[in-house]
């Protein structure tokens, strides 16, 4: 059985802390504003995209969980930071709320580090409403929680407009969908992942 494993690297001299497991090409998690790197754990998101070959790994933003504090200008940045940092390769990158607000300006701003995103109850989404054609063509999956009171189907739709590779699910109700529906919220992201 593969273990969870807790590390730390030194991005821009700031101590960052992540949860890693599996084997494979990487797909990073980002948390919301309430959460960090262990929410995934709990929900069991780490362990079923470990199961289906990937290698997890979920992150701490700076300031959150055990991370460090730093100043990296936006999360976005952050982001592109650790991904070269650990010199990881096109990884998939999934991101909730605040986290897929993060995600979504780092890919919009560096397609090309890119394969595919997974964008959960992203807030903020209308700010990158101009760049979104660039990730036309990448898998793009979508998920919000029934009710979502945070961030409203519209934002969904907006990247649904201009990113025609993408596919909406509503998962549980509320906007920490993953919390209200864990296994539904992990069966559209193993199926995402074994249809790429």
């Amino acid at each position: 059985m593969l273990s969870l494993e807790d590390k730390y690297v030194e991005v821009n001299g700031v101590k960052i802390h992540y949860l890693e497991k599996g084997e494979g090409k990487p797909f990073l998690l980002f948390h919301g504003a309430r959460f960090n790197a262990y929410t995934y754990k709990e929900t069991g998101t780490i362990d079923a995209i470990a199961e289906v070959g990937y290698k997890a790994i979920s992150v701490d933003f700076p300031g959150y969980g055990k991370s460090s504090s730093g100043n990296f200008g936006s999360l976005s940045d952050f982001i592109n930071s650790f991904v070269d940092t650990m010199k990881l390769d096109k990884p998939i990158l999934l991101g909730a709320s605040m986290g897929g607000e993060a995600v979504l300006g780092f890919a919009v701003t560096h397609p090309e580090k890119v394969r595919g995103l997974v964008l959960v109850g992203a807030v903020g989404v209308p700010s990158y409403e101009k760049y979104l054609p660039k990730l036309d063509g990448k898998p793009v999956l979508l998920i919000w929680g029934s009710q979502d009171s945070v961030s409203p189907r519209s934002n969904a739709e907006l990247i649904q407009r201009y990113i025609k590779t993408s596919k909406f699910y509503n998962v549980g109700k509320q906007h920490a969908c993953y919390l209200d529906d864990a296994n539904g919220f992990n069966v559209k992201i193993k199926e995402f992942l074994k249809g790429l």
